[in-house]
């Protein structure tokens, strides 16, 4: 499954958008249901899941999201790659933190690979996530963050 069900809810002040977390930082996933005692979270790998990302080494900024074909590989997809930035295998990337709506600077994982999209038009990159999705003993909920710029 590439969603969890945490125990915890609005009775503890999680609120639907907030991001989640691994003990080391690195972006699980994000809070899509919420009720007193329980939530769900769709991870990074989840086709749902749509946010800004940017590129460490380059500060390129790009849209992070979940592919149901990479799905299955424990993988995403960062796409609207910048024409002329060099990628490399190995680029960190983290959440941008762009319209305010998520935190900034959160690892969300590595570049594997850089394809071009099937219609020839544009590239994406295919990421590892850095939280170690399958095997998760705890994770945290970010429910507020200072908007840095």
């Amino acid at each position: 499954s590439y969603t969890l069900t945490l125990n915890k809810g609005s009775n503890y002040d999680i609120a639907a958008g907030n991001c989640v977390i691994d003990q080391y930082g690195n972006l699980v996933g994000v809070v899509s249901e919420v009720a007193g005692s329980w939530c769900t979270i769709i991870t990074v790998v989840d086709p749902d899941l749509e946010m800004g990302g940017l590129v460490a080494r380059t500060n390129s900024a790009a849209i992070l999201e979940g592919d149901f074909a990479l799905m299955g590989r424990n993988k995403l997809k960062l796409t609207y790659l910048p024409e002329n930035t060099q990628f490399i295998a190995g680029d960190q990337v983290l959440t941008s933190g762009m319209g305010g709506v998520y935190p900034s600077g959160l690892v969300v994982g590595t570049i594997d690979e850089i394809l071009t999209d099937p219609s020839g038009m544009g590239r994406y990159a295919v990421l590892s996530p850095a939280a170690d999705l399958e095997d998760l003993s705890q994770v945290f909920v970010i429910t507020s963050f200072d908007i840095v710029e």
